[in-house]
């Protein structure tokens, strides 16, 4: 099926490849659908990436005043630097002396539709200080700092290929040990895969260990044991030494991420009106 916008045909080994180009894309996005759904959906989204970046060019055109022969120059020039020069750039990319000028108005086209995107993220409406200000305070529990941990341990490695069994027996040993009354710093020193310090894995973030050593140290108190337990390294036993919980962080502090973000769902929005304008005003055909 080919694509016609505003009468420029687009023809349908084009959008085949843009299709083929968002294949990735498409199995992140949609990872439950059947390979033929996927094909599928990479077709409507190729032609509707197609559609969108042709009314952009079109308006480009429209808005953006054209370059002067100087700044094609330039821009020319520019690009063949990186490449060593206009021969080097000819070589490069297998283009013709005679190819030049079509070339040049391709980057002026390009550096047109540029301009316009750049003018179209200016256009976005602003984030007043404000609605900051409320979002901060609609959620502020979500600005807390990370939790901070202080643990030692005890571990037998199992993701080197050694043995799982000798590893989980050699845990459970040691924990019969450290039940007898053994320090967990002379057992670690003694006898664990990672030894020195005692076991201390001094302080640390949430978030920096693996999951199931963090759920384990957040069901502990302060100066408890746990008891034997697995992780993708292998087989531990955790020692929460202390913990610090994290302060929430202030307006100050978190504002200018806060801002960010609203800043670019306003522009995200925006683009999305831009596009329904466009569209309705095209002419789009399928043939």
């Amino acid at each position: 099926m080919s694509l016609t916008i505003n009468g420029f045909k687009v023809e349908k080994d084009a959008i085949f490849q843009e299709a083929q180009r968002l294949t990735e894309e498409v199995n992140q996005q949609f990872p439950w659908l059947d390979p033929i759904a996927k094909k599928l959906q990479a077709e409507d989204m190729a032609k509707d990436r197609i559609i969108e970046h042709r009314l952009l060019f079109e308006e480009s055109r429209k808005q953006i005043q054209e370059l002067t022969t100087d700044e094609v120059e330039s821009e020319f020039n520019q690009i063949a630097k990186k490449h060593g020069g206009e021969k080097g750039f000819l070589k490069k990319f297998s283009i013709s002396r005679s190819d030049l000028p079509n070339v040049k108005l391709e980057i002026a086209d390009d550096v047109r539709f540029q301009r316009y995107m750049d003018a179209l993220n200016q256009q976005a409406p602003s984030v007043p200080d404000e609605e900051v200000a409320a979002i901060f305070q609609h959620n502020e529990q979500n600005y807390r700092a990370a939790d901070q941990f202080k643990a030692s341990h005890i571990v037998y490695h199992t993701n080197n290929g050694q043995d799982r069994n000798e590893a989980k027996k050699k845990a459970q040993d040691a924990l019969v040990r450290l039940q007898s009354g053994e320090a967990l710093e002379k057992i670690a020193d003694e006898d664990s895969d990672c030894p020195g310090q005692g076991g201390d894995l001094g302080w640390f973030a949430e978030g920096y260990m693996v999951q199931e050593f963090e759920d384990v140290l957040n069901q502990l108190e302060i100066g408890a044991t746990s008891k034997v337990f697995e992780t993708p390294f292998g087989f531990h036993i955790a020692r929460l030494d202390d913990k610090k919980t994290g302060e929430l962080q202030s307006l100050e502090a978190v504002g200018p991420t806060i801002r960010k973000e609203l800043e670019k769902q306003k522009r995200d929005a925006f683009f999305r009106e831009t596009i329904a304008a466009l569209k309705k005003s095209a002419d789009i055909q399928y043939t």
